[in-house]
């Protein structure tokens, strides 16, 4: 689905790649809404995207994602949803504190679930639409030390497939977006977890680009791809060696306890 003129929904874009994400689809002349809990970032970032709204709301209640699917229909039926909110630190089971599992798998994955709930009875009723998912290539293995972080992108990458299954024939498409390491934000705001990724991640590519990985991702959402992995050397790692291996690779390469 070309995005020209169509109303394409962002989560999490008040930063990082939901931010880069907003302004390539903007850039291919989407109408975008951009959503998540910073007013003013996101307003920072309207002013500068042509034809953009603004939805303010935290989604990591149910409540709240009620309230934002609301708040985006009043406006019209999306075309497109790009579920990219996400949250999370990396740390072993035992390092996490009480709660925060749940946190992280509220946002990115009870998020995602709960705004698809919402907003697609009424994409399906239309019958067309496009679903895209954001995970991360921690969603195709297992890696040390980020035992929630990652839990929370396989759950993603499991949610992505299920609405696949449960919307087939509707013409709702589903697109799973999965980058590797990405110049972003995050490892400003969670300070420790630069030292955590595997040495073989260079392996995947090394570190891409905020404006690069939207570019790829917003082409598979264009082209209606059902999994993009990015970038392309991550996608060709991850699609040729087998899951045992890659785990193989993360815990000889990663964080080990001392």
């Amino acid at each position: 689905m070309k995005v020209n003129d169509r109303r394409v929904v962002v989560t999490g874009a008040s930063s990082g790649i939901g931010a880069a994400l907003a302004r390539e689809l903007a850039g291919r002349g989407a109408r975008v809404v951009l959503v998540a809990r910073t007013r003013s970032a996101l307003e920072a970032l309207a002013a500068d995207l042509p034809h953009a709204e603004v939805v303010c709301g935290d989604l990591s209640t149910s409540e709240g994602c009620t309230r934002v699917a609301d708040e985006v229909l009043a406006g019209g039926v999306p075309d497109v949803v790009v579920h990219n909110a996400g949250a999370g630190r990396w740390l072993a089971v035992d390092e996490t504190p009480a709660g925060e599992a749940a946190a992280m798998m509220a946002v990115p994955y009870l998020a995602a679930f709960e705004l698809t709930r919402a907003l697609a009875p009424a994409m399906i009723a239309r019958g067309s639409g496009q679903l895209a998912y954001m995970t991360s290539v921690s969603g195709f293995l297992h890696v040390p030390g980020s035992a929630g972080y990652s839990a929370a992108r396989w759950a993603m990458r499991a949610l992505a497939g299920q609405v696949r299954a449960d919307l087939r024939g509707t013409g709702v498409g589903v697109t799973l977006l999965a980058p590797a390491e990405v110049d972003s934000p995050y490892f400003e705001h969670n300070p420790g977890t630069q030292e955590r990724i595997p040495k073989a991640g260079i392996l995947l590519g090394g570190r891409s680009s905020t404006p690069v990985v939207a570019r790829l991702c917003a082409d598979a959402i264009e082209s209606g791809r059902r999994t993009a992995i990015v970038p392309r050397q991550a996608a060709l790692v991850v699609r040729t060696t087998p899951p045992a291996v890659l785990t193989w690779l993360a815990g000889r390469t990663g964080w080990r306890r001392r």
